[in-house]
Order: C-alpha cells, then structure tokens, then sequence
C-alpha cells in the first residue's frame, strides 16, 4: 500500500557523502552523478527531520537552497507541499501539489496531499471528491477509503460511511478497519468505544503504521 509520505522518504534513506562546506546541491548534476543525488538526499533527509521535529520553517529554508533541477525535484516539491501543509499554509500547498500533478498527473502523492488539504481545510466535500477519484486509480488502498469515510461523518452522512466500513476487515494490512470503527463510535457519540478500538490498533500495528491515521482523526471535525 502507498502512502502519502512514500513519494519524499524514498530519497531520505539515501546514505550521503559529505562533500563541500556548505552542502549545498548544484543547479545541474556534476560529473559525479552519484554525489550529486547523495548531496540531494542529505538536504531531503535533513528537512523532512525538521519536518517531522515540527521545525516546519527550517524544514522550509532548507528545501529554499536547492537550486535548478534539483529544486524541481517531484520529492522535493511534495516534502515541500507537505510542510507548508503542517504549517497551516494550505493555499500555498494546494499550489505545490497541483503543480506536481501538472508536470505528472500519475504522482499518487501529491493526488493524496491535495486531498488532504482540501479535508484540512474545512472543504469536506471537496476532499471527498478528490479522494472518490484517487480511489478509482487505486481502489484497494484502505488509507483513502478510511479518507472517505471520515469525509462522508464530516458531511453527517453517516449511513454512507458505515456502508464504506464494510469493505475493511479486522487485521487487515493496515490499522483501517480499527479506525474507521473509532470514527463511527466517535460520530455516534460513543467515545469509549472509540478509545478502545484505538488501543487495539496500536496494540496490532507499529506505531509508524498508524501515525497517518492518527493524524487524520485529530483533524476529522465531527
């Protein structure tokens, strides 16, 4: 299964060779092909570093010192999406991705991030026919169809996202089902059933697996 994050972190787990004083990445790539991509994947990896550390304007700066090519990185360019994301600059987000989808219509990250602004931002319904879309291009991907369902509580149609529920399953590849049954209990008002259904995700998956859905249901408003 994909993940939002996938697109940038692939360039993170690069191993980079220290070179020069500054480590700033040339416009163009040198003679040495591979120093230049692990001069690139030092300044992604420190970025997305402060991104997750929450230094969401270092995160920023350091992105800013890429030059030509390298700065029109599709990676880079979503890691940059997705801060200015985090940081509340949804406008200026929106702006990235659909730059990205303008040079690669296919990138499935920064279909999914641009999604994920408009749920952000308040336009559930928006976000649900973007999501809708993403899951015709990839209709086994239980992350998107968790999206829908907390789209479809936002708008208060309930009855339409316990449908949805019903093509997840229990300890499934990912910690969806759980979480689409906390949502339900959320909307319904029942917050223990939420909480423990929570628990038991954890309980099953890594953390990390379940960081993204975390993060959902703290920005899910209903």
């Amino acid at each position: 299964m994909r993940l939002a994050a996938a697109g940038f972190f692939l360039l993170a787990a690069m191993t980079f060779l220290a070179h020069g004083q500054d480590g700033a990445v040339p416009s163009s790539p040198p003679n040495d092909p591979l120093l230049y991509q692990r001069r690139l994947a030092m300044v992604v990896r420190l970025a997305t570093q402060d991104y997750e550390a929450g230094n969401y304007q270092g995160a920023l700066d350091r992105l800013a010192a890429l030059q030509g090519a390298a700065a029109q990185d599709l990676s880079v360019l979503n890691l940059r999406g997705a801060v200015l994301t985090k940081s509340g600059d949804y406008e200026g987000a929106r702006k990235v991705f659909q730059g990205i989808l303008t040079t690669d219509p296919s990138y499935f990250p920064a279909s999914f991030n641009l999604a994920e602004v408009q749920f952000m931002a308040g336009d559930a319904a928006g976000a649900l026919e973007a999501f809708r879309t993403i899951r015709t291009r990839d209709p086994r991907n239980e992350l998107v169809l968790f999206k829908l369902i907390l789209c479809h509580l936002t708008l208060g149609q309930e009855e339409e996202a316990r449908k949805l529920s019903e093509a997840l399953i229990p300890a499934g590849s990912t910690p969806a089902w759980y979480y689409a049954q906390a949502a339900l209990a959320r909307k319904a008002g029942d917050r223990r059933a939420e909480a423990k259904n929570i628990d038991a995700a954890l309980a099953i998956y890594e953390e990390s697996n379940c960081k993204l859905f975390d993060e959902s249901m703290a920005h899910a408003k209903f």
